[in-house]
């Protein structure tokens, strides 16, 4: 099939999408706050009893553009700070291994043809160091899809850029996951507010989340100088 014969196949397709999401997210938030956190309930109770399932949540915020950071927030609520932590590692890992094997699929390819110097040295690099660029990237906060998107542009191989998310997400989920975990969903849903308030935070699991990401950076700052690539 000709190129020129695909393009209208790919504006239907995405055009499709977009109904879907616009669909989707008129049905959340069409409501009003009243619905919206009537249906939140609904999900919390369902996700609570059945909390592996979040890991596939990990999978399907590839389709609809959710930043990890928000996942990683409501398995912190839903699950509290140990299961969500096991489990954001494990979905963590596999959304971003699918999202690095698609990337690098569609596009590796012709990046790979690129005469661009900083494209170029950046894939030198990434070949040369893929563990050690990968988790300096993730433990440097660097967003999560970002670096699935780069590594995989820069020819990285798959079994270290697993290893090194893996690793790498470890220590930087777990700040959002104890954040999730300070909001007390069941009273802030009692108070009917959109916003939670005081009394539905806990906060010593709030500043142990602020403490643990200024510990991760200052270490990861200072694990760079001391090794460098």
């Amino acid at each position: 099939m000709k190129l020129s014969s695909k393009i209208p196949l790919r504006l239907a397709f995405g055009l499709i999408l977009l109904c879907v999401l616009a669909a989707v997210l008129f049905a959340t938030y069409g409501a009003g706050p009243q619905a919206l956190i009537k249906r939140a309930s609904i999900f919390y109770a369902f996700a609570e009893n059945h909390a592996w399932l979040l890991v596939g949540l990990y999978v399907l915020r590839l389709l609809f553009f959710l930043p990890a950071s928000f996942v990683l927030f409501l398995t912190g609520m839903i699950c509290g700070p140990a299961l969500g932590e096991l489990i954001a590692v494990i979905g963590l890992t596999l959304s971003g291994s699918i999202e690095f094997l698609v990337v690098r699929g569609s596009f590796s390819a012709v990046f790979s043809r690129s005469s661009n110097s900083l494209l170029l040295g950046w894939r030198e690099r990434i070949k040369r160091a893929p563990f050690h660029s990968v988790l300096m990237m993730r433990v440097g906060f660097v967003p999560f899809d970002a670096v699935n998107i780069v590594s995989a542009l820069g020819g990285a191989r798959f079994k270290p850029f697993v290893l090194a998310t893996a690793l790498g997400i470890t220590p930087t989920s777990l700040p959002i996951i104890v954040s999730g975990a300070s909001v007390d969903f069941k009273a802030w849903s009692a108070s009917g507010r959109l916003w939670p308030n005081e009394a539905t935070i806990n906060w010593p699991y709030l500043l142990l989340s602020i403490f643990l990401m200024l510990l991760i950076v200052l270490h990861a700052r200072r694990w760079t100088r001391l090794n460098p690539t």
